[in-house]
């Protein structure tokens, strides 16, 4: 996988950093983002993504329409710590690392999102009918499984949810669902723009869902007795809700780039927009060495951590000035030392 033998990472979270969240970029955005890219392959510096999302979503969305010459110097982390994908030359296509795939059991999903969309969603990735006999008896075995366990297989953890939701006066129909292997997120008010979700009505409504969520979580063992993990809430985030398999996370990603792929931390910077506590960034704060790069609204203070302005077009400007200094001759330890001279740490000591 790894045929050029990277010498440096560039790390960053999609939503609200790289991107607006939500926004699906022009082609003139694609073109500028491939660019960079191709700087990046030239030094040895390998892009990772980080995110929550899908990939099915974020490639259709950026992934899949960037430049044929630089998606194999991409490794993409999704679904929240789940799963990881590179770009398989010779098949022109986006495999699947298993060794790294850590997912819900069937139960666990059918407990979170219910029987018959897990099921939808199983057939939906593998393109093959519901109606199949091996689907059908998969079905039956969950229904089985989660009957034994005390569990209806016709209500799940969202429908208990959408209940609250439509007792606040909110339309849980306009609410959103994604499940992504090993997470699930759920778009309380739909996925649209975090603004949204920071009303005061919204605040308090996501405060009691977030609650009873964790609450339920807590009733029914953290659906361990589903599978061989926890399912957990573990941060809040900017919108909705998330529920992830115990122990996937952004820093499982960066501890799995640093073993398979020979990285040093050093030789590694993350940008992201919640860089704090609660904030689905936060974890990667556990790697020592790697220099972090805040562009949220909020950001808790810690070693290695600098400021740079808030906002996607911030880590914009920020690639861009990375790339002139690759392109002038220096290397990536110039850009990380260029970032540490030029901007606020926000060391506590």
């Amino acid at each position: 996988m790894n045929e050029h033998k990277f010498k440096y990472a560039w790390l960053t979270d999609i939503d609200d950093t790289l991107i607006g969240s939500g926004v699906f970029p022009d082609d003139k955005w694609i073109n500028s983002l491939s660019s960079k890219l191709r700087i990046l392959k030239e030094n040895k510096v390998v892009w990772v993504p980080v995110s929550g999302v899908d990939i099915n979503k974020l490639g259709s969305r950026i992934l899949y329409r960037l430049s044929p010459e630089v998606l194999d110097n991409i490794i993409y982390y999704g679904g929240d710590g789940s799963e990881k994908y590179y770009y398989n030359s010779e098949t022109k296509k986006w495999d699947s690392d298993f060794v790294f795939q850590s997912v819900f059991t069937d139960a666990q999903a059918s407990a979170l999102i219910g029987l018959d969309n897990y099921i939808n969603e199983l057939c939906e990735r593998r393109e093959i009918s519901p109606f199949l006999p091996d689907i059908i008896e998969r079905k039956e075995q969950i229904e089985k499984l989660l009957k034994a366990n005390e569990m209806k297989p016709d209500f799940s953890i969202l429908d208990f949810l959408k209940q609250i939701l439509s007792e606040s006066g909110y339309n849980p129909d306009e609410s959103e669902v994604y499940f992504r292997g090993g997470s699930v997120s759920w778009m309380i008010f739909g996925d649209i723009s975090a603004e949204a979700y920071k009303t005061d009505r919204a605040l308090k409504t996501r405060k009691k869902l977030f609650s009873a969520a964790v609450e339920f979580l807590e009733s029914h063992q953290s659906l361990s007795q589903l599978g061989r993990y926890m399912v957990h809430i573990p941060f809040s985030g900017a919108r909705g809700i998330k529920f992830v398999l115990k122990g996937n996370n952004k820093e499982r990603c960066i501890r799995n780039l640093i073993k398979e792929e020979k990285l040093l931390p050093e030789n590694m910077i993350f940008i992201g927009n919640e860089l704090f506590d609660g904030g689905n960034d936060n974890m990667i704060r556990n790697i020592k060495g790697v220099t972090l790069i805040s562009v949220g609204e909020k950001t808790d203070p810690g070693e290695n951590i600098f400021f740079i302005g808030e906002g996607v077009d911030t880590n914009t400007n920020l690639m861009d000035s990375a790339c002139k200094i690759l392109v002038n001759g220096g290397d990536f330890g110039a850009v990380i030392r260029s970032i540490k001279e030029k901007y606020i740490s926000l060391n506590q000591e």
